[in-house]
Order: structure tokens, then sequence, then C-alpha cells
């Protein structure tokens, strides 16, 4: 059985998991536990790597949140959660490592509640913790479960009874005691359980596995309440309890309502759509007699199989010799050569695989993250499932090949690399002429280079980790605009107008109005004004959409891209004048979005991080000095480790954790210099918030250097 403290963990098979003893990518592995079909997802639990929890969250039907039982809730807790909330996964949660100094079941349920908003429904309670920890209570069963072995595989279940005497006979008392505070917190939210509690009926335990089922499952209930089990991971005590939870408690495929897809517009030859188009809300159910519908959540390249494509059925049945269709790219057909159940880095190739079930597939060449495929014998009902929103990257560094003679070389390996993590952005400085690589962070960069020179056989040479920022506006602008230029003997002529408006947060959200969306990206809306589109040459309108996006993507005051605008065609001359083409609308479309942008008072924007400090009391002065005076942070709270409530842990006596929204432009290199000011016994976590506008002096400092360079 491997381990993550050993390295040899079956679910971080790569190097670099194996190296830092963390999870980089989502694996992927099928089981059968009590004649049910398991289909896990393993994540990472660091924020560098919130596109592995983001794309396996989309495909779930189910989750288990794992919590530190020292710690409790982290920052990147609450951001997985969010995740799973945003998808409206049901989810359990599991309070882990509680063999560790410090470990508290109490205090952790308590740090769920208070930073969730949510109500626990302990199904277990502890018995010891710390070095003290033994086993579990069964509160549903009423059973002590303990395991009698070093590994954690031969479990006792030990009936808790009334008439029992010693030690079993004060764990029945606390059994009873937390079963009816289990009880009574699960009738507020079942009517059933409710009912029988009211009544003071008796309450077996297959009448409460299915009251806390029902309350699992029911939609949107996971905002409200969530049930919470406890053991420790690295002993294996309480894993058994937890699958049996799965089965138990979170839902399979048939017990969720038909998902949501859209047909698509059957006009491929332009990304230009208006309001009223065709496109209809359809709904996909879980069986495997209707038509094949799947989604494909990752994609991994394999030095001897290629491009691996991983995917959930949705409905039908996925054959190893089905023709597909990418529904997602425009009909582009697909052939699978391969049709694999997957264990991590491992495989079991398969005939078939049917509605609920996850797999992966070779073959698949023009597949991305994100896409839906169906079969090219329902190429008559092409239907696009939700997508994986993938975040933007905000940190950026540079990257060239050691020689000439590696360019190639390097660049196929970041085009793989792209591939397989749509949040790794790789693209080219116009001004310099260098190759730019994004990411999340600096861990995320770190496993990039660590990947290039592992798997690759790569030495690059990588510049300094710079942010991301962004570019937007303050205000609306609605700009004519006339395109008129002589070259050589050839007039181009093209006359429009445009408007542009500041996105605001609700608008992003809901951006289907009025006017007709014509194409958007998770930052930016372009669309047509009166159904402009379509009152001219398909060529030009697809010409005018290029020329916005190509302006879309640099700033008036930086290189960094534009966000947050909303960007309206108003008018198009339509007198489609011979000296009209295709080149001058582009050019026209490009440069009057760039004056229109300079008009609409421009601002830079910078990501601002949640940050979330654990440190020792004598340590506190130093890291709030350090934050206020050196990184532009803005203290929100310090807090005693121990909340002050009573609950009180070793590892948290004495120590104080420090609340704070800082720039990410001054959290690099962070972690060397707390480890500095607090001798290594601090740690830290931070999360994004928002993008916010950046201060006078730091734009003063960024529109004035780049004026020097001109």
């Amino acid at each position: 059985m491997g381990e993550v403290h050993d390295g040899d963990a079956t679910m971080d098979f790569l190097p670099q998991e194996r190296q830092r003893g963390i999870t980089i990518g989502a694996a992927a592995i099928s089981f059968s536990w009590r004649e049910h079909h398991i289909n896990l997802i393993d994540t990472p639990g660091h924020v560098d790597f919130t596109i592995e929890v983001e794309r396996a969250v989309r495909v779930l039907d189910g989750a288990i949140a794992v919590l530190d039982g020292v710690a409790g809730v982290e920052a990147q807790t609450e951001t997985v959660w969010e995740q799973a909330e945003r998808h409206n996964v049901p989810r359990i949660a599991f309070v882990n490592k509680l063999d560790r100094a410090g470990a508290s079941f109490a205090k952790s349920c308590e740090s769920i509640e208070a930073k969730f908003g949510v109500q626990t429904l302990c199904v277990q309670l502890p018995v010891g913790e710390e070095a003290e920890f033994e086993g579990v209570l069964d509160l549903v069963d009423m059973q002590l479960l303990k395991w009698t072995d070093a590994v954690g595989i031969e479990m006792q279940r030990l009936p808790l009874i009334s008439s029992a005497s010693g030690t079993i006979a004060s764990l029945y008392e606390r059994a009873l005691e937390g079963r009816q505070v289990l009880i009574e917190r699960a009738s507020n939210f079942d009517d059933e359980l409710g009912e029988l509690f009211l009544m003071e009926e008796e309450i077996d335990n297959q009448t409460l596995k299915a009251a806390l089922r029902r309350i699992t499952v029911q939609r949107g209930m996971a905002s409200q309440v969530v049930v919470t089990l406890c053991g420790s991971a690295l002993r294996n005590k309480g894993v058994q309890p937890l699958l049996d939870a799965v089965v138990d408690y979170l839902p399979s495929p048939l017990d969720l309502s038909p998902f949501e897809a859209h047909t698509v517009d059957g006009d491929k030859s332009t990304r230009v759509r208006a309001c009223g188009s065709n496109n209809k809300a359809v709904q996909v159910k879980a069986s495997a007699s209707e038509p094949l519908c799947a989604l494909a959540f990752k994609v991994q390249h394999d030095r001897q199989r290629g491009l691996v494509v991983f995917f959930r059925v949705y409905s039908g049945v996925l054959n190893a010799k089905s023709q597909l269709i990418n529904a997602s790219r425009g009909g582009r057909k697909e052939r699978l050569t391969r049709l694999m159940h997957v264990a991590a880095d491992d495989e079991e190739i398969v005939e078939s695989i049917s509605a609920g079930h996850i797999g992966a597939a070779v073959g698949l060449k023009h597949t991305f993250t994100g896409d839906t495929l169906v079969s090219a014998k329902d190429a008559a009902r092409q239907i696009v499932l939700l997508g994986i929103q993938v975040p933007k990257p905000v940190f950026t560094c540079s990257i060239e090949a050691e020689s000439s003679a590696k360019q190639k070389d390097l660049d196929t390996a970041l085009e793989y690399l792209q591939r397989e993590d749509p949040s790794f952005v790789v693209s080219i400085d116009h001004e310099s002429g260098q190759t730019l690589m994004s990411g999340m962070g600096e861990l995320h960069l770190d496993i990039i280079k660590e990947r290039l020179r592992s798997d690759y056989k790569l030495e690059p040479c990588v510049g300094a980790m710079r942010v991301a920022y962004l570019e937007s506006i303050a205000t609306s602008v609605v700009l004519p605009y006339t395109h008129d230029t002589v070259m050589g003997t050839d007039r181009h002529f093209a006359k429009l107008t445009v408007r542009v408006d500041p996105l605001l947060e609700h608008q992003r959200e809901d951006r289907e109005d009025d006017d007709g969306v014509a194409d958007q990206n998770d930052s930016n809306v372009v669309q047509w004004a009166n159904q402009g589109a379509k009152k001219m040459p398909r060529a030009f309108a697809m010409a005018i959409e290029e020329g916005l996006w190509a302006g879309l993507s640099r700033g008036v005051l930086t290189p960094n891209r534009v966000a947050h605008v909303k960007v309206t065609v108003d008018e198009v001359d339509c007198e489609w004048d011979s000296d009209s083409s295709a080149a001058s609308f582009r050019a026209a479309a490009a440069l009057s979005l760039k004056q229109a942008l300079k008009e609409a008072d421009p601002v830079i924007l910078e990501p601002l991080m949640k940050l979330e400090v654990r440190c020792p009391d004598r340590c506190v002065g130093d890291v709030l000095a350090d934050l206020s005076s050196q990184r532009r942070a803005h203290i929100k709270e310090v807090e005693s480790a121990s909340g002050g409530d009573g609950v009180d842990s070793i590892s948290d006596r004495g120590r104080s954790i420090v609340h704070a929204h800082v720039p990410l432009a001054h959290m690099v290199g962070y972690a060397t210099v707390l480890r500095s000011k607090t001798q290594g016994e601090a740690s830290f976590g931070i999360q994004f918030v928002r993008y916010v506008e950046v201060d006078p002096a730091t734009r003063d400092r960024m529109t004035g250097h780049l004026h020097k360079g001109l």
C-alpha cells in the first residue's frame, strides 16, 4: 500500500508529486465497494492547482471535503468549497489527521460551521485524539470501530449497548448523547425525520441513514448542512467507514436531476451570433438508452500513447469503435483508438463505458478540456454541455530555449503542457519578442520548469516572476470611426461605430442582453446592436470580430490584456463600397477600439489576494510590520489560533492567525521572508479575491517605465 510520506502513493504518480509529497494533478481511479462502482478523482489542495479541482467538481456527482484536524478550514479549503458550491455538488466532510498533535474534531467542526456557514451533522465521534486516537464511534449504527493492525486494514465493529460495562458503557453514553444531537439537527432539514422526532418515535439506523441521504442529495442543501466524519488517512483509520458513507449518503447519477445542455447553432462559419438564434436548452438524462453525450474534463500527454482524454459519460454508451463528433469544435469528427478505465497511471482496456462513468480514450486529436463529444450517428442533434471555467493566470515569466537547436523541442513541450493544463498560458511579447509563460502562482510555474527538465530533457532559461496585470475602463464611450487609407494603388475604406462600457460583476455573470451577444470570454463581451452581423457580408462580420478581439488582447497603458469590457458594434456602413474589404474592416475594428479605450479613462488592475498567516504570538509584530510597510497589505483581523472558544489544542497554544488582503505583486518570495522572520515556525495560505485598481504610485511607475522606453 503506497503512502504520501513514502513517495509511493497510488494517486500521486508524477515524479514531482512524489518528490514534494503533494498532489499536483487530478488523478482518477475506478473501484468497487459494497457492490457499488465508484469513480474517484483525487485533487490537489494547493491554490496554484485550482484548475484541477475545477475540472473535477464539474464532472462529479458528489465530493468529500478533506480537512486538516489540526488547522481546520484553511484558505484553500474555502476555495474548493466555493467551487463545489458553484456547481451544486453534494458533499460530505472528513476531518483528517486526528492522530497528530493538536488535533481537535470539535474545533474542526466549529471551524466548518464558522467558515462555511453550515451545520455539521456528525455521524461519528473520535475515540481519543492526537497520540491517543484509536477509533471512532459510529452514531448511526451505534458501534465502536477499532483497527487492530498497524496499517488499518483489519477493522472491528463492536456494538454499543446499554447493558455493557466498563469502557464500553462510558462510550455508549457518549455515543447516545451524540446520536441525539445528530437526530435533533437532522430533523431541522428533513420533514420525515422531523415528524418522527416530534412524535418521539424510535428512530432506527436505516431510517436515520435514509434521512441523511435525502438531506445530502437534495439540491442546494449542501450550503446549509454537511454530514461529517473523522479519522486518520495516514493510519488508514476511518477509511472504510468513509467509503461506506459515500455509498450511503452521496448520490449516484440516477439520483440527480437531468443535466442541462444547449443545442449548437448550425452556422459554424463565424463566431458571430445574436440573441434569437436557434440554440435551445435540452435535458440530458443519465441513461444508457439515451443518445451519447460526454464531456472531456482533462487531457494528458503520454509519450507512448499520445494524447489521453479523460471524460465523463453523461448519457448513452461510448463504444471502443465509436465515431464521434466534437460539438464544441464545429462538429469536428473524431475517432478513438483505445477506450480505458483508469487507475491513476494504470489502465484497463474496455469495450464500452456507459452513462455515469468516467473513462479515458486515446486517439482524440482535436479534443480539449471542456469539449462535448456526441455520436456521429446523432450528428443532426449536436448539443453542448456547460464547459469548464478556467481561471486566468496571475504570474508570468519569460522563457527561452538553451540553444536555437532546442527551440522547436521547447515549443512542442510548451504546447503539450498547455493542452494538459488550461490555466497555463504561453504567449509572445510582441515588443520584445520574448516567449512568456503564465500560471497561477510561483509553485505552479516551478512545477512547469521541473517538468520541462525531467519529462522533456530541456534546460530552458527562465526569467524572474512578475504579476499578470490587466487593463480596464472606468467610463463608457461611443466612437464613430472611419478607416480610409491608400496602400500603393489600392484604397482601403471601412466605417463603423463602436461603444465600450465597463462590464460590472453582475453583468459578467449574466451577459446575454437585449442587444444580442456576439461572443464572450470570462471577462469581456463583444456584441452587435440590432442584429447588425446579419446585415452585412459574413466575411466582413468575421473580420470586425477578429479586429475587436485583437484590440482587447493588449491595453493602451501597458502591454497587458484588456478585461471586464463590453464592446458593442453600434453601426456599420452598409453601402459596401468596392474599396471595402475584410482587411479594411479588421483594421477599422482594431483601431476604433484602441481609440475608444483611450477615451474611456483606462485603468490598470492587479490581483488582490486573501492572506492567512499562522504564526507564534511572539512573531505577530514582525509579521504585521512586514505586511503593512513592505507589502501594501490591509490587515483585516488578528485572532487567537485557539479561537477563544474553550476548545484548545497543543499546537495552537501561543499562536495567532493574521488575516489580510495583499496585492499579489507583493507576495513574490514571501515564503522565504516569512520563514526568516519566524524561524520557520509560521505557515500561510493565499486565495484570489478579485482584481482591483492599482494605487496611483504603482500606475505612475508602470506607465512611466513604459514611456521612458519609447
